[in-house]
């Protein structure tokens, strides 16, 4: 039998093929898998919210006789415990509560509008909140 190089060449192929196939199938598609379940293993972090976004976890305080709420009794007794307030403390938030309000925010340079959002809580509350001089 008399030998064909186009023959031999096609078998030297298709064993390289084979070869090719075998070293994929054995190393390539495992790792692609690992590579995938370690992908979907590893959370993708969320970009960070902005200050502008974030809810305020304490609600605004602001003139409303109706409702009591112990938010308004933790504000007047800080607003006595400064000097600001002279009633009693109650959780409702009147006249009174509101003029303290305004009296604090006037001292401490904050707009004066009696009502304690975030940043009057802010100054209520720090170790800077200045004190009702009379």
């Amino acid at each position: 039998m008399k030998k064909n190089p186009k023959m031999i060449a096609g078998i030297v192929v298709l064993v390289i093929l084979l070869g090719g196939i075998g070293i994929m199938m054995t190393r390539i598609v495992p790792m692609s898998r690992e590579v995938a379940l370690e992908m979907s293993l590893t959370p993708t972090p969320l970009p960070p919210v902005p200050d502008s976004v974030r809810a305020d976890p304490y609600p605004v305080l602001a003139e409303n006789p109706d409702v009591q709420d112990v938010e308004v009794e933790d504000l007047q007794r800080r607003l006595l415990e400064l000097g600001y307030f002279t009633g009693t403390v109650d959780g409702y938030f009147g006249s009174v509560t509101k003029n303290a309000v305004i009296a604090f925010q006037q001292a401490n340079g904050l707009p004066a509008n009696g009502v304690v959002d975030r940043q009057t809580r802010e100054v209520l509350y720090s170790g800077g909140a200045k004190r009702n001089p009379q």
